[in-house]
């Protein structure tokens, strides 16, 4: 029989609806067979046999690391004197050790890099110090593009650009790390067909040009390759047929970015962070784009070239913040300040929520946990490498105007703020006030008024119909409303809300005063009477596609019909792996035609599948709109 802390434990697939996501877990314990019965049993009493073995296994980095990252290393070490080990570094002082215990250490690369180099990280026996395990880690220089969107204002772009046919970009590539220097490389452009083309190429500047024509969206990306290094860096560039520019930035449901994981109907962009007032900067794919919250949440591991800009009180304590959700899981980590691209956008010093990814536990109060286990400080448990809040208001401790955590509406704030000492947080800490400018912050209020400047207002996701399945499906997320020609309101119908931001939905007998559409939530999810699924359980599984008709109606203005169709989720999934899109996936939300009693269930969640075939716009609580619309927050299609 083989003892329990040997064996192999699987886990299977699931779905998971808070992250919406489709993982396939594996747990396991490596020993070498050796050691196998020594491995799970002490001898008698605990007793160390005279030369008993020793061996030593490391934790590997399979990535190249950024200047200025850091990356911790831990090891697993088969001992009976329990008495660990000890490190050191090759070459001697080309980085720094710090954090040592008798089982992990963090290494920091140095911040100035020319060439790839590499580090060899040794762990030595207490007990016996010929007794060793070594990894390597490689150091690559990092190699960051941006672009002149703008000449009048030369507003920089590092991500996401959108141009129209014909137009030129002026792309610099900076060597990140070492001071801001221009970068030595070598230049190219793909697809090497139909992509536009490259001039005026120089050791640290290029002119493109995009196709003077162009039937569909078409990607190109400039890519920096530094001369005499591996390094690269690139920027992606789209080409619309119409109605590009640097307030447009693309939007893509594709399954993430996250390896061996789809997130079902999820809508993904790219960010740029980048250390205030720098050029210190990285750019983050598979961003989860939200309409049902504000701000930016960044998971720390995707960020390691940058340093963080925490809040700190008089006595030296950070600001902390707590997204908590409502099956348990949450989101922790300090709220620091970056300066923030989207396409040729940018927002200022803006607070971010830096997702803790430390090694060692976090102690997360109890008011945020609430009970829950998993925190979501991963791209694996949070389905995404960030989630960008651009819903309709300024922060996330707002609602219809009222800010619940700057101490003016109520005096004991929500737990969404904690203030806590070097050393972590306690499990009692309660909640703290906090004013507005350190609030986690929705960026588009905060879009600079020396770059494209008044695309403040709110947001526009738009993308094409997908009434079935399908692999994937591109759209656009456009900023501002009424501000460019390519933002106008046109004929949409406005819903305004009401003081919890909510309108209400009448879809059959039952009239849900508590809806709401959010682009971060994977499906239709409502009360009803519908089977849900054998395998996927939180998902409606009719034996037929079902129709239905719903009635939105605004809180003082804005009424229209929805038609939508309802399929059974065990056999959508059946595409699984192939597919990320789903026309009709819903979900049951509550208990059915239970409202009217004033306890019951009244949401209708407008998810992702709404946005599929129309033009949704979110205008933002507080923020300037053209005369004649209603003051915000509102949303329209």
């Amino acid at each position: 029989m083989i003892p329990d802390c040997c064996r192999l434990v699987w886990a299977p697939m699931k779905y998971d609806r808070k992250t919406k996501t489709v993982t396939r877990v594996w747990l396991s314990v490596a020993l070498f067979f050796s050691l196998f019965l020594a491995g799970c049993f002490k001898g008698h009493n605990g007793a160390v046999a005279a030369g008993a073995p020793i061996s030593i296994t490391l934790s590997t980095y399979s990535q190249a690391l950024a200047p200025g990252g850091m990356v911790s290393i831990t090891a697993v070490v088969y001992d009976q004197s329990g008495q660990g080990v000890t490190w050191s570094l090759t070459p001697i002082n080309f980085g720094a050790l710090s954090n040592p215990t008798s089982s992990s250490v963090t290494y920091t690369a140095p911040a100035n890099l020319g060439t790839p180099t590499t580090v060899t990280l040794t762990a030595a026996s207490v007990t016996n110090p010929n007794v060793t395990a070594s990894t390597k880690i490689s150091i690559s220089p990092l190699i960051t593009l941006s672009a002149i969107s703008n000449p009048v204002t030369n507003q920089q772009v590092y991500s996401g650009q959108t141009i129209n046919p014909g137009d030129q970009l002026q792309i610099a590539a900076v060597l990140a790390g070492a001071g801001g220097g221009a970068a030595d490389v070598m230049w190219s452009l793909s697809p090497a067909s139909g992509a536009g083309s490259l001039s005026l190429q120089t050791s640290s500047f290029v002119t493109y040009t995009a196709p003077s024509t162009v039937a569909s969206p078409t990607t190109a990306v400039v890519t920096a390759q530094l001369v005499g290094s591996s390094a690269t860096g690139s920027l992606q560039i789209t080409i619309l047929p119409s109605g590009a520019g640097p307030n447009v930035t693309t939007v893509e449901v594709n399954g993430g970015a996250v390896p061996g994981q789809v997130y079902p109907n999820a809508a993904f962009t790219s960010v740029t962070l980048c250390n205030p007032g720098t050029p210190i900067c990285q750019t983050i794919d598979g961003v989860l784009v939200d309409t049902g919250s504000s701000g930016l949440r960044i998971l720390q591991s995707q960020i390691p070239l940058l340093s963080l800009h925490p809040f700190v009180d008089g006595n030296g304590n950070t600001l902390q913040n707590c997204d908590l959700q409502v099956d348990g899981s949450f989101l922790w980590g300090p709220v620091s300040q970056f300066d923030v691209y989207i396409g040729g956008e940018v927002a200022g010093s803006l607070p971010v929520q830096v997702i803790s990814s430390s090694s060692t536990t976090v102690t997360v109060p109890a008011s945020c946990s609430n009970g829950g286990i998993t925190n979501e400080n991963t791209p694996q448990l949070l389905g995404a490498n960030g989630i960008l809040g651009v819903g309709p208001e300024p922060t996330d401790c707002t609602v219809a105007g009222v800010n619940y955590c700057n101490g003016i509406t109520q005096p004991i704030p929500p737990n969404l703020y904690y203030t806590c000492p070097s050393v972590g947080c306690a499990t009692g800490e309660s909640a703290v006030i906090v004013s507005i400018p350190q609030q986690v912050t929705n960026p588009v209020p905060l879009f600079s008024s020396t770059g494209v400047g008044s695309d403040t207002n709110g947001v526009i996701l738009q993308f094409p119909p997908a009434s079935g399945n399908a692999a994937s499906l591109s759209g656009l997320m456009i900023f501002g409303i009424g501000t460019e020609a390519n933002n106008a309101l046109g004929s949409a119908t406005i819903f305004t809300l009401d003081s919890s931001d909510h309108f209400t939905t009448v879809v059959g007998e039952q009239t849900l005063t508590s809806s709401f559409i959010d682009s971060g939530s994977n499906g239709f999810f409502f009360p009803d009477t519908l089977p849900t699924c054998t395998v996927n359980a939180q998902y409606f599984c009719p034996s037929s596609l079902t129709g239905f008709s719903a009635t939105n109606t605004g809180a003082t203005q804005g009424e229209a019909v929805v038609g939508f169709s309802v399929d059974n989720a065990d056999s959508l999934f059946a595409t699984y792996p192939s597919d990320a899109v789903f026309g009709n996936l819903a979900g049951p939300e509550g208990k059915y035609n239970t409202c009217a009693d004033g306890k019951g269930s009244c949401t209708f969640d407008w998810g992702l599948p709404f946005f599929y075939g129309r033009s949704v716009y979110t205008a933002i609580d507080g923020q300037t709109l053209p005369s004649g619309l209603p003051k915000g927050p509102w949303w329209a299609y």
